[in-house]
């Protein structure tokens, strides 16, 4: 039996904050952009 041809896929995630307003927070929307590209990626996993 042969394998289906995956096609593997590379993205980057970039998040941007315009101000430095709140980034010495333990947690701030820097960190929030990650986690939501993140998860809308792992939630891709499955289409390839």
């Amino acid at each position: 039996m042969t394998m289906p041809n995956v096609r593997k896929l590379r993205c980057a995630v970039y998040t941007r904050k315009s101000t430095e307003e709140g980034l010495e927070q333990e947690f701030n929307s820097l960190h929030a952009q990650r986690e939501a590209c993140e998860a809308y990626i792992a939630s891709q996993r499955s289409e390839g």
